[in-house]
């Protein structure tokens, strides 16, 4: 029996009990348990029905069936959470505005599913190297997307009216979307080796669901809604212009006129120990990207017997206050004739360089970079620094060449 049409034949079967389903009772209960088990069933259909054999073979079902059955349990545990799904107001009342959601669900299934209805009716070519890509390509994207969700759900659970810019979100603005694309590019490597001539157009495939996600029903829609939200939050608007949209990268660099080099900056010229030691809290920074999303934040330096130093840098994710987080690093000031120059680790055997800039003239606030004035840190011993003393040292650093405008202000309340 033709794959393409056993695919089809499920995929409209599903979709269409569900429409009818979702149609009388006019609810969003289903709609998107539904996505996930059209990929299930179709699946789990094709794999009964074709004669070939072995796991090389029944692996690509099986990949799809694991994706399937996270995606569809949680879309319904979110479904029962947030009770209704806005996309569907003034379609779920009209049975035909509705049920063109289903068929064209049902149509994308099949056209996604391409490398895998495809190759239902062949023996794979062996074990080669792009078959193992193509696996670790898939679980690469599987685990990344199944962590996207389960992050965002849980905060959202407890921060309903906030965004989400912590774990893999602080790397992308849409991980879940990059994962589910890679779980589909991974199918179609795997099954790249067994594909001869016409067979080639499965490729349409992976590239179906990347652009739906990246230009028409995923990204697109999710930008405009954040945006419409969150917009005039400076700090959504920091949070777009340093996190990449889609691939997890690192955050930018918000500074973007940041020195490259620390050469024509002078450390400052004393520090005593006295003077360093104990509680500093952070007012402002370009922050680097790990705990960027601390709130209430401060260092104590206390000093250790064998001349090393022991750092707590301390606060609470905005996102959760009540959990307060503490990182433990170690600290050297290694070169006494330049007291504003310490090494810091924070992972055994790794140190970073750092710079105290700046020092106010009553030795209570300080100005700290890195090695290449990429970030800022603005310390102080008052938690309550006057605005205008902070201003002060805005300006300050903003004459030793960092971008003022880069800087966050860090609530120590």
């Amino acid at each position: 029996m033709n794959a393409l049409l056993v695919a089809l034949g499920i995929s409209f079967l599903v979709n269409a009990l569900f429409f009818v389903f979702a149609s009388i009772k006019k609810t969003d209960m289903v709609t998107d348990l539904s996505y996930g088990l059209s990929f299930f069933l179709t699946s789990l259909g094709l794999a009964l029905v074709a004669h070939v054999q072995g796991f090389l073979w029944l692996f690509p079902f099986i990949a799809v069936m694991l994706w399937a059955a996270r995606l569809a349990f949680y879309l319904f545990r979110r479904i029962l959470t947030i009770k209704v799904d806005h996309r569907f107001d003034g379609r779920r009342e009209d049975p035909v505005k509705f049920a063109q959601f289903w068929i064209l669900q049902a149509v994308s299934t099949v056209i996604i599913m391409l490398p895998v209805i495809i190759g239902a009716s062949r023996e794979p070519a062996g074990f080669l190297a792009l078959q193992l890509l193509g696996a670790l390509v898939w679980l690469i994207g599987i685990v990344l997307e199944a962590v996207a969700d389960a992050q965002k759900f849980r905060f959202k659970k407890n921060n309903p009216k906030r965004f989400i810019s912590t774990g893999i979100w602080g790397w992308s603005r849409h991980p879940n979307y990059f994962g589910e694309m890679l779980v589909w590019w991974g199918l179609w490597l795997y099954a790249l080796p067994s594909l001869q001539g016409w067979e080639n157009v499965a490729v349409v495939g992976p590239l179906y669901i990347t652009i739906l996600l990246r230009f028409v029903s995923g990204v697109p829609l999710l930008e405009k809604a954040a945006s419409g939200k969150y917009g005039s939050l400076p700090e959504y608007k920091d949070y777009v212009s340093s996190t990449h949209l889609l691939f997890p990268w690192p955050p930018r660099s918000k500074s973007a006129n940041a020195r490259k080099s620390t050469a024509p900056i002078p450390s400052v010229p004393a520090l005593s120990d006295e003077e360093f030691a104990g509680r500093w809290y952070e007012l402002g920074r370009i922050p680097l990207p790990i705990a960027r999303d601390w709130i209430m934040t401060s260092d104590v330096y206390e000093k250790q017997p064998d001349g090393t130093w022991r750092v707590r840098y301390e606060g609470k994710p905005n996102q959760d206050r009540r959990r307060p987080k503490v990182l433990r690093q170690k600290l050297k000031r290694p070169d006494a004739a330049a007291p504003g120059e310490m090494l810091v680790s924070l992972v055994p055997g790794i140190w970073m360089k750092y710079r105290a800039v700046h020092m106010s003239p009553d030795r209570q606030s300080m100005l700290v970079t890195g090695s290449k004035m990429k970030y800022l840190w603005i310390m102080s011993r008052n938690a309550d620094l006057p605005e205008e003393e902070y201003q002060t040292l805005l300006s300050t650093a903003a004459s030793l060449g960092f971008d003022a405008r880069a800087v966050e202000r860090v609530p120590q309340h």
